[in-house]
């Protein structure tokens, strides 16, 4: 079923991993945790969402993020919210396709980044 990321208000690390989530709520600015939220982790579970709709309006405050093993389709958005904080981004094993935002940008801090096994185009 569908997921709520942002559960409790002051909420830091979620790891949400191995479960058979197929949807991610969208991130709401106005729930207390999307300032406090640091790492989510969703890997692993039945997510079958469009990459740019799961990244809009990211909590501003991650640091590392994990959307690995799922069956994410779509591309990065060719803009999105910076994250200024964001040091670990995991999208591995997914259906990625389309172009690379330019990372040093959105992602100043952004020091992993893990794009592979994804049917990747382009």
């Amino acid at each position: 079923g569908q997921f709520d990321a942002l559960l409790a208000p002051s909420l830091e690390y979620l790891n949400a991993s191995h479960n058979n989530f197929t949807s991610l709520s969208r991130f709401r600015s106005y729930k207390p945790s999307h300032k406090t939220l640091r790492t989510l982790d969703l890997s692993t579970n039945s997510i079958r969402q469009n990459l740019s709709m799961i990244l809009s309006n990211v909590p501003p405050n991650l640091v590392q993020i994990s959307f690995a093993n799922n069956t994410i389709r779509g591309s990065f958005p060719t803009t999105f919210d910076s994250l200024e904080s964001l040091q670990q981004l995991d999208i591995s094993s997914n259906v990625i396709s389309g172009s690379l935002p330019d990372f040093s940008r959105s992602c100043p801090s952004l020091q992993a980044l893990n794009l592979s096994d994804n049917a990747r185009t382009n």
